[in-house]
């Protein structure tokens, strides 16, 4: 198959992305990605420069890959960034310089708990067909989240829902993850800055963009949300959903002084709690290690093909059965009709 998001400098790079896109294609979740990224004109390509595994940048529409990664790992890490693609083709708001911070974090972090959580779906479902090299390429670097999915999964939560929820809930377990995308935000709070307009500047750190919207657009499988309302706001509403990291947590409080009036002569972690509803948290070390539980097996083709033939004749069986009728009822019931 052919893809025209594909912008390659070489046939080597071409080759190895089609490869890629090839195997994510056999699951139905990573299918349906690539060809909304062909429908909306997604592109595609190699950056030998970048030091993450992969990136989506929503203005350009465009996702890079870093070709220093297995062909396993591209596979996890192109479905995590086509469903960026496919969050943003939902139109959902994101700002860094207008965005309220706290929304603003929990926004980004909740895009990207649904991300993860989509490329291991991907990736199950490919296990699923024999090849659990993506999924374990995946679990290596990630089990807080993989084997979260996996277990709800095999416990029949994959179309439910449960399995995304699973994995979502476990992205946030790892500060040390949290603590990089508090560091993003900050990085792209400069870069907005330095490009603003006037009107930008004076509206600031003002736009409320409730967590609730963007969960409820684009936090989907099977076309519903996997999170409720209440779910949603019951998660965000935690004091660990509103903690940033010391280093962040003075930086946000450095942007907003002047736009929120802080008082200076009050302690910062007050202003910050009662203007902006944050809390700072230590250092990522510091913080309760993340609760990573044991997979459970994957289930094989001949267990699969068991329970369908199971189900299949417990149909069968109950289609087979007749209603017996007493036949004195009947005699009664046409004595009643003379």
């Amino acid at each position: 198959m052919e893809y025209p998001i594909i912008k390659a400098e070489n046939e080597e790079e071409a080759s190895r992305i089609k490869a890629v896109m090839d195997e994510l294609a056999k699951s139905k979740i990573g299918k349906q990605l690539i060809e909304d990224a062909v429908e909306h004109k997604t592109t595609v390509a190699f950056d030998g420069a970048m030091r993450a595994y992969g990136s989506y940048d929503e203005v350009k529409n465009h996702l890079r890959l870093n070709p220093t990664s297995s062909h396993d790992r591209l596979i996890g890490t192109a479905a995590h960034e086509l469903r960026h693609a496919q969050q943003f083709q939902k139109g959902i708001l994101l700002d860094a310089l207008l965005d309220t911070p706290k929304t603003y974090i929990q926004n980004q972090a909740a895009i990207e708990a649904d991300a993860s959580a989509t490329s291991c779906a991907a990736c199950y479902e490919l296990a699923l067909q024999g090849n659990d090299k993506p999924l374990e390429s995946l679990r290596e670097k990630d089990p807080h989240f993989v084997n979260p999915f996996q277990n709800a999964a095999v416990q029949g939560g994959l179309e439910n829902g449960e399995a995304y929820k699973a994995a979502f809930k476990g992205w946030f377990t790892d500060y040390c993850t949290r603590d990089s995308y508090d560091c993003l935000y900050i990085k792209m709070v400069r870069q907005r800055k330095s490009n603003c307009t006037r009107e930008e500047e004076n509206q600031a750190f003002m736009r409320e963009v409730p967590v609730n919207d963007v969960v409820q657009k684009v936090c989907t499988c099977n076309g519903k949300p996997y999170l409720s309302e209440k779910e949603t706001q019951e998660f965000f509403s935690t004091d660990d959903s509103k903690t940033v990291s010391f280093e962040r947590f003075n930086n946000i409080y450095a942007n907003c002084y002047r736009p929120y009036k802080l008082d200076f002569s009050k302690p910062q972690e007050e202003q910050m709690k009662e203007k902006l509803d944050l809390v700072m948290r230590p250092h990522f070390n510091y913080m309760p290690k993340r609760v990573v539980p044991e997979p459970l097996p994957l289930p094989t083709v001949e267990n699969r093909q068991a329970a369908a033939a199971e189900k299949i004749a417990e149909k069968k069986e109950n289609s087979d059965k007749k209603t017996v009728i007493n036949p004195a009822v009947l005699k009664a019931k046409a004595g009643m009709s003379k």
